[in-house]
């Protein structure tokens, strides 16, 4: 029977899988094939889930006995890497569920007519539309369903602060909606979905920590988080913690256990005999590490292209050359490495989520591997579906050129050569050919000497501009051109939501669409107040600019009075001013002019246009 949803989940302190099925929910343990648990979703009440603030993720449901009584279940959620993900979804699919069930016992209690068959159809329908719903919530990253998304984009808002004061200036103020606004932002709007969805996923804590002795005293930083990723990488050290603290204090219990033989198994160095013994923790070293998982991924069938286990059928190692040493089973303590690595290693792999693969997706495992094996460049050519076009005369086609060369080799075949260069030489005379008197003899013209000039001097100019910022990129004296910081933060602003209000002026401009006039009327009224923002943000940068002459005219005049040398004139030099800010938003004003006439040439249009339609 096919699942909607499943997880990783324990009931009563036991580890299992929760799976939703159309009609039912089961729990299954770690180490058993048949469920143990079964709740029909006809018998469930409620639902209870906790907030996405807390660490621990459970989900309590509410089922009604056979007596009528209710009695709750509560299944903690274990996956390292997805356990909030696989309860958001049970906790969907459930309430979809529920909703489905309810609807059509509803409406299947009047009539009584509706067979098994409806019934069944019915339930496969909502299984499959619940399905849909709960894939399209990972993977849609669609226009629409970006637009819509509030707290996708108030996680961008807050993950880009320059986004976040161009929302503010531009919607906040009413000249932009929000929905135009994020129109133009799709592609940020998935990639920081993207994003989102990414999870760092589990690695080797063992050897991430390095205790340090100082005077026979082990000091470490030790996180809470870092245990946990220990416990769940290691059982083994979870059931040594929890036979032996609080007996031993913990403290005492982490010191010890970084110095011991233990650790360093675990870890896959190797054991020498030089190494400090301890009493308590030298006693698990005979137990394997594996034996104590509880994270292994329980796989129900191997298939055949990958059972490794057949080849002892097959080529058995009874006979010839004994495998490589670290390939036979042996349990010598002094070659550890290789097989803990193995080990832990598989413990990763396990403890990742796959994302590639539907776990609900119902196909031919072998097939899939031996497609997967199949050398493609071993196959044949693929046989080439083409539409031949039978022509008959082809000649046709190449007529009109045969025709042109004929009537070119009949007019050259004619000609003499001697008689060609006499003729040429009676038509330039006696007198020297000067080609330089074919060019143009203006200064004017296209390629003349002053427009080659002022063509280099622009090339040279624009080098030296590159070259300049190149060399004083990270200035922000450089970027700011002088400016106050407080001036150029302004004009970055009134730049970005410039170039918001043009974008959206172009877009309605052009889309030819009569109801968006109002739009475009709002647009031009916030393209004039740029405008008039651009004048007042240079009249602000000269009073600062006057702000800063003043201050280092008087610094210098006390520097001239306490040590009687006469300041460089460098030392008083002030940049910024009106100047500057002008040359940086020059192509703005520019862009928003060419805007604005744009939108005069059409209006005036418009009233031409009624007033000829009222006369």
């Amino acid at each position: 029977m096919a699942s909607v949803a499943k997880g990783s989940a324990s009931y009563k302190k036991k580890d299992g899988s929760l799976v939703l099925e159309k009609d039912s929910v089961t729990w299954t343990p770690a180490n058993a094939e048949t469920p143990s648990l079964k709740i029909p979703v006809s018998t469930i009440t409620n639902l209870q889930a906790t907030p996405a603030t807390v660490a621990k993720v459970m989900i309590k449901v509410f089922a009604t006995k056979e007596g009528g009584a209710t009695e709750p279940y509560v299944f903690t959620f274990t996956s390292a890497s997805s356990a909030r993900m696989e309860a958001d979804i049970m906790k969907e699919a459930l309430t979809a569920a529920i909703q489905t069930f309810k609807i059509n016992s509803g409406a299947a209690t009047p009539s009584g007519s509706a067979g098994p068959a409806a019934t069944a159809a019915s339930s496969t329908a909502a299984s499959g539309a619940i399905a849909a719903k709960l894939a399209g919530k990972l993977t849609d990253w669609s226009k629409t369903r970006l637009e819509t998304d509030l707290e996708l984009q108030k996680s961008l808002l807050k993950a880009d602060q320059e986004l976040s004061t161009t929302f503010s200036e531009a919607v906040l103020s009413g000249a932009v909606t929000a929905d135009q606004f994020w129109s133009t932002r799709t592609h940020l709007l998935r990639a920081h979905a993207i994003e989102r969805g990414q999870k760092r996923g589990p690695y080797n804590v063992l050897a991430t920590i390095k205790p340090k002795t100082v005077d026979n005293v082990v000091k470490m930083s030790l996180s809470r988080e870092a245990i946990h990723e220990i416990f769940d990488q290691h059982p083994l050290v979870k059931m040594v913690y929890d036979d032996n603290v609080p007996k031993l204090p913990e403290e005492e219990f982490w010191s010890r256990f970084f110095l011991s033989r233990l650790f360093k198994k675990l870890k896959g160095d190797k054991l020498l005999p030089t190494d400090n013994t301890d009493p308590i923790l030298d006693r698990y070293l005979g137990r394997g590490d594996e034996e104590n998982s509880r994270k292994r991924r329980k796989v129900e069938r191997v298939p055949r292209t990958m059972d490794i286990e057949g080849n002892e059928q097959n080529l058995s190692q009874k006979k010839g050359n004994a495998p490589d040493l670290t390939m036979r089973p042996t349990r010598a303590e002094n070659i550890p490495i290789i097989k803990t690595l193995n080990s832990l290693s598989l413990k990763l792999v396990d403890l990742v989520a796959p994302a590639d693969t539907d776990p609900n997706q119902v196909e031919d495992q072998d097939e899939r591997y031996i497609s997967e094996q199949r050398l493609i460049d071993l196959h044949g050519d693929p046989e080439e579906e083409r539409i031949i076009l039978n022509i008959r005369d082809q000649r046709q086609f190449f007529s009109a050129s045969s025709n042109a060369d004929k009537a070119r080799k009949e007019l050259y075949s004619n000609l003499k050569p001697e008689v060609v260069l006499q003729e040429i030489q009676k038509t330039l005379g006696e007198s020297n050919l000067n080609l330089l008197t074919a060019l143009t003899s203006g200064n004017t013209g296209k390629g003349s000497k002053v427009q080659l000039s002022r063509a280099t001097t622009q090339i040279v100019v624009a080098v030296k501009d590159r070259r300049e910022q190149m060399l004083n990129s990270s200035g922000f004296k450089h970027k700011s051109g002088g400016l106050p910081a407080n001036v150029f933060n302004s004009v970055t602003l009134v730049h970005a939501t410039t170039n918001e209000f043009l974008r959206h002026f172009w877009l309605a401009f052009l889309s030819g669409d009569e109801k968006r006039a109002g739009d475009i009327t709002k647009l031009v009224n916030s393209l004039r107040n740029s405008k008039e923002r651009i004048a007042s943000i240079a009249k602000t940068a000269d009073e600062e600019w006057e702000l800063e002459r003043a201050r280092k005219k008087k610094e210098a005049q006390e520097e001239y009075k306490r040590t009687g040398v006469k300041p460089k004139r460098k030392t008083t030099e002030v940049g910024g001013g009106s100047k500057v800010v002008e040359e940086l938003l020059a192509p703005t004003i520019v862009a928003v002019d060419k805007a604005l006439g744009k939108y005069q040439v059409a209006l005036g249009k418009v009233d031409k246009g009624l007033k000829t339609a009222a006369g």
